[in-house]
């Protein structure tokens, strides 16, 4: 029963960081770094 609830609490914590990395919120990592991209292509442009 131990290990299920660690399984389980491992899971969600894997789901918690690839939302802050991948998922859509502003201030998650793809998009942070999508606007600095854009602020070095144009600066570059």
């Amino acid at each position: 029963m131990k290990q299920i609830i660690i399984i389980i609490g491992t899971v969600i914590l894997g789901c918690l960081i690839f939302n802050m990395m991948a998922g859509d919120d502003p201030g998650s990592l793809k998009n942070v770094s999508l606007k600095v991209m854009e602020r070095t292509m144009e600066e570059y442009g």
